[in-house]
């Protein structure tokens, strides 16, 4: 790659492929022939990434994953990202912890770290003492096989991210660090202050300035590229839809996306809400998600239901990492515009479904009472709580709660339309079909102000 100005891009998280590669980003970073592109993967996936992306400026290396937490410095630093935060969000997995282990003590010695990790002085402290304590040469090898001109870190809270971001530092290669998801700040600290901060709206660059103390003028607001193809719409007609998931297309349509056995200790939540569903006149998709489990239990898919298992598989027994492929997002697009109701719940479905402007429930009960903590607690995070509180979304805390919401919108889909317009513009403020490129730019500009040593 002589020559060439090399952009090294992490594809660790399994929404990274949609989200980034083949939302248009890749093809335009390759419009400019001066440049190539690297991108760091999991070793097993590394033959799909040659097949879906590869090509004569593209290299894919295998990478393997999650190195760093081998160490104890590694796990030390990746803890403190979260016991030294103070949002709700970082307080309700302390407290979570707290529930598992049964130790006051610690929980009050996290609650004390989480005070003194409001001061932007220590955090930076510990930022130093984490680059020059964690796990080193990682990603080092790779950066000096391949010449690199710019790091493109697309998950820069990812554990794997974070030792790439650090190796860049200590190499004095340029790096752009993008927040994937809508979750991401206000879960724990940043670990490595990238050279440029890229996120996906005004409401995040908020969050960055506001919860991290980053410098503005760092910050570009891009847009998330794979919503360049949601505000397109569909792809086929709704007929067309529910045909070929064997549905009638003479029933009102309800999408459903489980709550998954990730998000609560024991999932009798999912089968629980979908035989209430099931009850209903109504076509029913299950739009399973493609990296979590989902335990249904005993339930039998009545006729009236199908199923969308999304995700290119890789090993038959693990579903956290299969990736999004362009025609499984293209199905939950037209899932989405189609659907007569959204039930979900604290997922970014619900925010897909604000998007396409789908009158949206978001689910909290359960078949037997239980504590807190064996609950979906996530309701409480601060990304959630937000968007909860502009009134596009239906809360929904029963059964009666559901069945209620789910039959007004079917009457009245436009009910809620002004919160959903409120979630649009507060985290879509840059959905504007154009995100794919002002990111490129981004990470060009990155490329064109460095100088490779001599």
């Amino acid at each position: 790659m002589a020559h060439k100005k090399v952009i090294f891009i992490s594809s660790f998280h399994p929404h990274i492929s949609r989200n980034v590669l083949a939302a248009g980003v890749l093809t335009a970073l390759l419009k400019d022939e001066s440049v190539c592109v690297v991108i760091a993967v999991p070793p097993y996936k590394v033959a799909y990434f040659k097949e879906q992306f590869g090509g004569e400026r593209v290299v894919v290396e295998g990478v393997p994953t999650y190195q760093s937490t081998r160490f104890f410095s590694g796990r030390f630093f990746k803890r403190l990202a979260v016991y030294l935060f103070d949002t709700e969000s970082a307080r309700a997995r302390k407290r979570y912890e707290r529930y598992l282990t049964g130790s006051y003590i610690r929980f009050c010695f996290v609650m004390t770290l989480g005070f003194f990790g409001r001061s932007l002085f220590v955090r930076k402290v510990v930022r130093t003492a984490d680059l020059f304590f964690s796990p080193k040469r990682i990603f080092a090898p790779l950066l000096r096989k391949h010449a690199v001109s710019v790091v493109f870190s697309t998950d820069l809270q990812n554990e794997n991210d974070v030792s790439l971001l650090q190796d860049a530092r200590r190499a004095r290669i340029p790096t752009v660090g993008m927040a994937r998801s809508w979750d991401n700040l206000s879960l724990r600290f940043l670990r490595v202050f990238p050279d440029t901060l890229v996120v996906g709206s005004e409401e995040l660059k908020q969050e960055a300035i506001t919860l991290h103390g980053f410098p503005p003028e760092r910050i570009a607001v891009t847009g998330n590229p794979h919503y360049d193809r949601y505000i397109v719409g569909p792809s086929i007609s709704r007929e067309n839809l529910l045909l070929s998931f064997g549905l009638s297309p003479g029933k009102k349509f309800l999408l459903y996306a489980p709550v998954s056995d990730a998000l609560i200790r024991t999932n009798d939540m999912d089968e629980h809400i979908i035989r209430l569903l099931a009850k209903l006149p109504l076509s029913v998709i299950v739009r399973f998600p493609p990296e979590k489990k989902v335990r249904l239990g005993s339930f039998t898919k009545p006729p009236h239901f199908a199923y969308d298992t999304p995700g290119a598989v890789f090993k038959s027994d693990e579903v956290g990492d299969r990736e999004i492929r362009p025609e499984d997002d293209q199905n939950l697009i037209n899932e989405l515009y189609h659907a007569d109701v959204v039930v979900t719940g604290p997922t970014s479905i619900l925010m897909d479904a604000a998007l396409a402007d789908r009158p949206v429930v978001a689910v909290n009960f359960y078949p037997t009472q239980r504590h807190y903590f064996e609950t979906v607690w996530r309701y409480q995070d601060d990304h959630i709580a937000k968007a909860l509180q502009t009134g596009g979304i239906a809360y929904a805390r029963s059964p009666e709660e559901m069945l209620l919401r789910v039959e007004r919108y079917l009457a009245n889909p436009h009910e809620d339309r002004a919160g959903r317009a409120e979630l649009r513009r507060r985290w879509f403020s840059h959905a504007d079909g154009a995100s794919a490129m002002r990111l490129v730019a981004a990470v060009l500009s990155a490329v064109r102000s460095y100088t490779k040593p001599a």
